[in-house]
């Protein structure tokens, strides 16, 4: 009877339960909700490339994002699903110990976020598989070495500075550009703003929380797992644009910059002898759909070939090798940067352009 009288007690009058009682679930509620989100974090966190870590830290020198083209020396840590480890130069990879010596093919490889190679380990970047492929295939008795000068949110001003800066010092025998197909007007970039810029969550969520969000490794993971979802919808969007493109304009300013900028990188690598290379990356769609725009394409390449500078066209060493394999080559949920299958198809391209050129048997700056 005790029993019974102590649980009437515990229940008033209205049959409401005391506050404390639902103080303390709603606090249980709320601490399971944040063991439940920091075990998807940590989750998340193990399945980005590289070492493990809590927290994201930025690797840039003062700035704002996105406009920071410089990192910080010395640096280890992740960083927008990427691990850095940045050496005492400022670049992505090991410390330069080269000897600046005749037996060395110095490689300088300037770009954006696709020579840098984000979203994957250093390793798998295409500058560290170049290096690997350029020492299998060199005479015995030369040693490859390929620097990294890459960096997320480049463009071709940021990498002719970067080659002036420090590129020229390492006397490079070649100087190879990874252009983006983003980096001027057309119908690519059209999608892109579609896609990305104009996606309901950018709306919704202003931009200062949204960059919080965005060093989440949990909130990463959901958003490709979203991008990959559509990747149907966003391909058919990418073959209407192309279908109406009418081309990157003639007189478009963001194309002559990018022109001038070419021609700088060309003129710098000549200056200390050494040959310039131009590779453009595509976008996704470029890859999987039978229509799609070639302006940028058709731009780049015809102004390689008036400076006289090799050109690769990578949507098409992609879609040739998607077609006979028919394998995802880029990061899940995202339409430009390449997985390590794809920047092994970079480096195997690169591998035989030197071949087809004699820079494996000669370097291009061995006249010095």
């Amino acid at each position: 009877m005790g029993t019974s009288s102590d649980s009437k007690a515990a229940v008033g009058k209205d049959g409401a339960r005391p506050r404390a009682s639902w103080r303390a679930r709603l606090l249980l509620s709320c601490g399971s909700l944040f063991a439940f989100l920091a075990l998807g974090e940590c989750i998340a966190r193990l399945r980005e490339p590289g070492p493990f870590s809590l927290f994201d830290r930025n690797p840039y020198l003062a700035g704002e994002l996105p406009h920071q083209t410089r990192h910080r020396p010395g640096f280890e840590g992740r960083w927008d699903s990427t691990w850095y480890r940045i050496n005492a130069q400022g670049l992505r990879g090991p410390e330069l110990d080269w000897t600046l010596a005749g037996d060395e093919l110095r490689v300088v490889c300037l770009g954006d976020s696709c020579t840098f190679g984000k979203g994957v380990r250093e390793a798998d970047c295409w500058p560290r598989q170049l290096e690997r492929l350029l020492q299998d295939a060199l005479p015995a008795g030369r040693r490859a070495r390929v620097a990294n000068l890459g960096i997320n949110g480049g463009d071709a001003r940021s990498a002719h500075e970067l080659l002036v800066e420090q590129g020229l010092a390492l006397q490079p025998d070649l100087v190879l550009y990874g252009a983006n197909v983003n980096d001027f007007p057309n119908a690519v970039e059209a999608v892109n703003q579609k896609v990305f810029n104009e996606a309901p969550l950018k709306r919704l969520i202003p931009q200062g929380i949204l960059d919080p969000m965005n060093r989440s490794a949990l909130f990463r993971w959901a958003r490709s797992v979203y991008y990959q979802s559509r990747r149907e919808q966003d391909w058919a969007a990418a073959e209407a644009l192309a279908a109406a493109s009418g081309g990157t304009p003639e007189e478009s300013p963001a194309w002559a910059r990018q022109r001038a900028h070419v021609v700088a990188i060309r003129d710098a690598a000549e200056a200390v002898g050494a040959q310039a290379a131009v590779l453009l990356f595509p976008y996704e769609s470029q890859i999987y759909l039978d229509a799609y725009d070639t302006s940028a394409i058709d731009r780049l390449g015809a102004l390689c070939a008036e400076l006289e500078v090799p050109f690769i066209d990578l949507a098409q060493v992609f879609r040739e090798h998607f077609g006979s394999a028919g394998e995802d080559l880029f990061l899940p949920g995202d339409r430009y940067h390449p997985n390590p299958g794809g920047y092994t198809l970079v480096a195997r391209a690169l591998v035989r352009l030197a071949r087809a050129e004699g820079w494996l048997d000669e370097g291009p700056g061995d006249e010095r």
